[in-house]
């Protein structure tokens, strides 16, 4: 069966269910997207939290008017 035949058969089926049916069906269409996420990004994005949350533990940080005056005096010389 052609892929394009099967969504449309999906569809046809989804507009027949109830709000409960759809809700279960979208939480798995949920919950699938995070798993995929997370097995791309999972360490890179982890390490990259932890290592933001030790610099704003530490004060390693700069506010929004510090990096427009940085960048306004390296490109408008």
């Amino acid at each position: 069966m052609d892929l394009a035949v099967k969504k449309i058969e999906l569809i046809n089926w989804l507009t027949r269910q109830d709000e409960a049916m759809v809700e279960k069906i979208d939480n798995l269409r949920k919950s699938s997207m995070e798993s995929a996420y997370h097995s791309r990004m999972g360490e890179k994005l982890e390490s990259k939290l932890k290592r933001s949350e030790a610099d704003i533990e530490s004060g390693r940080t700069h506010s929004q008017e510090d990096m427009e005056t940085y960048f306004e005096s390296k490109f408008n010389q």
